[in-house]
């Protein structure tokens, strides 16, 4: 039996703007999601967190046909398993029969979504289950580059190409990291005149990954609003958005950008004052963002979870697209960290118990 495990996300810098080609800093959070693939005379796909069982399909070479009887709400929930499943086997241009499970590691006594990125994760375990029930070696560099592509181009689709893929790259690789998107229609492209083998062994136009050093003293809080967000609909507005005021858009993107470079450079330099300035001015462009798009980016939630963190010393941000879903608060002090989870507490607020996570997709089955 394989076992798989890749990390959830948190986005700490460069919302938004990431879609534009711009760097963001994102962070692989210990809250995995897991798959395990067995042999088996049929292919057999289960989904935990959804309690869909024993789902039956067959593969014809390129897409994964569904034999059992499920309802459209399944049809959607197993989209992003379906998409991995079919990218992963058309490259290694195999037609297995296996059982395939996965789960989601429990986040405290949250039920709903939270914003951690575990389609991502799920696409990324899969991927690599996959490609290590058929002989792969996935802990070397060349192998989680393969990983990353197979699953951004499986999740891409299974997003209606929507999405910069910075949660994938997090679940691949792990730790902290500098994200720049590739450039989709320049793979949409390849995919329609190159095998997958092929687009695999290209360089990818725009793709750009670098691992940071966590600072010492480095303190990661997340905070949960208790309420989810919906990301497509949000993008599908900033597009909109972006059409019709393009002078507005590309001005605050440009903010954003410049800022997320500066921020790179104190973060290697290990600043603490100016990593802490420079997140709190970008939760500022973000929030003037959602103001000229008339998004609602910054809840009210998360704006008071942003000031409390600002006001005992930390820097208090949302994280990803916004609209609900998790905050974050960064600083370098314990005193000033349980100060922030005492306010939010106080407030409402319900504190996220993870952290980072170092690693990125791995084989449980070595542990």
């Amino acid at each position: 039996m394989i076992h798989i495990s890749a990390p959830r996300k948190l986005m700490i810098s460069g919302e938004w703007a990431v879609l534009e080609f711009s760097p963001c800093i994102v962070s692989a959070i210990n809250k995995r999601v897991h798959a395990q693939i067995e042999d088996s005379n049929e292919i057999s796909v289960n989904i935990d967190n959804f309690n869909i069982k024993n789902v039956k399909a067959e593969f014809d070479g390129k897409n994964l046909i569904w034999k059992s009887e499920i309802s459209n709400w399944e049809k959607e929930k197993l989209m992003f398993i379906k998409c991995a499943i079919e990218t992963s086997l058309r490259y290694l241009e195999e037609r297995n029969r296996f059982k395939i499970r996965t789960w989601n590691e429990q986040i405290d006594d949250i039920t709903k979504k939270i914003g951690f990125g575990s389609s991502s994760a799920s696409v990324v375990s899969t991927v690599a289950g996959l490609l290590k029930f058929n002989g792969f070696d996935i802990d070397t560099k060349k192998s989680k580059n393969i990983i990353y592509k197979l699953s951004s181009i499986a999740h891409y689709f299974a997003q209606k190409r929507m999405g910069s893929a910075f949660d994938i790259a997090a679940s691949t690789y792990g730790g902290i990291i500098v994200y720049k998107r590739f450039d989709p229609n320049w793979l949409t492209d390849e995919l329609k005149r190159r095998t997958l083998k092929e687009i695999v062994n290209r360089k990818w136009k725009g793709f750009y990954i670098e691992k940071l050093k966590i600072p010492d003293n480095f303190i990661l809080l997340i905070g949960w609003t208790g309420k989810s967000a919906h990301t497509p609909s949000m993008i599908k507005r900033m597009k909109k958005f972006k059409k019709t005021n393009p002078g507005e858009y590309k001005k605050v993107h440009k903010k954003i950008s410049n800022l997320v470079h500066s921020l790179i450079m104190a973060w290697k330099n290990e600043n603490g004052g100016e990593i802490l300035k420079m997140l709190r001015r970008n939760e500022d462009y973000i929030r003037d963002l959602g103001e000229k798009s008339n998004i609602d980016i910054e809840t009210a939630e998360l704006k008071k979870m942003s000031e409390l963190a600002n006001k005992c010393g930390a820097s208090g941000k949302l994280s990803g697209a916004g609209g609900g879903d998790c905050g974050i608060a960064v600083c370098f002090d314990k005193k000033v960290a349980e100060k922030v989870k005492y306010l939010w507490k106080k407030n409402g607020l319900h504190i996220v118990n993870a952290d980072i996570d170092g690693d990125g997709v791995r084989n449980e089955n070595s542990f």
